[in-house]
């Protein structure tokens, strides 16, 4: 069975992530597509779209990914690289999670670039 992406249930409401729009390729999981990382962080970072996707992080990873004293990482501060790595690396299976693999796989390279991007923009918060 096939995930649906988050790019269908954006398009659907009208929303885009489409200024980080990467090469259409055949696989686009994150897994699979290379992330243009040199793309404008701060206009995606800010986009509706990427508001709904990051939104998905916050029920583990708290508001804005400023999670305090619990279990899950905080996303707030995150490098963009190391986000994306991360969410790769969950996809592959090569940093195994129950939760986190399935979630890493439904999203596009595209949506993983604009999470990496909002989430960088906020003040680090230290893992307690």
């Amino acid at each position: 069975m096939k995930t649906v992406g988050y790019s269908l249930i954006l398009a659907a409401l009208g929303g885009s992530i489409s200024s980080v729009a990467l090469a259409n390729n055949s696989a686009n999981s994150p897994a699979n597509s290379s992330v243009n990382e040199s793309a404008n962080g701060a206009a995606i970072a800010h986009a509706p779209a990427t508001l709904m996707a990051a939104q998905t992080c916050g029920g583990c990873h708290g508001t804005q990914g400023a999670v305090r004293g619990t279990a899950f990482m905080p996303l707030a501060g995150m490098p963009e690289k190391q986000f994306i790595q991360s969410m790769k690396s969950f996809a592959d299976g090569s940093r195994p999670s129950t939760l986190m693999g399935p979630l890493a796989r439904s999203f596009s390279a595209e949506e993983i670039q604009a999470m990496a991007a909002y989430f960088a923009q906020f003040p680090k918060v230290q893992a307690q």
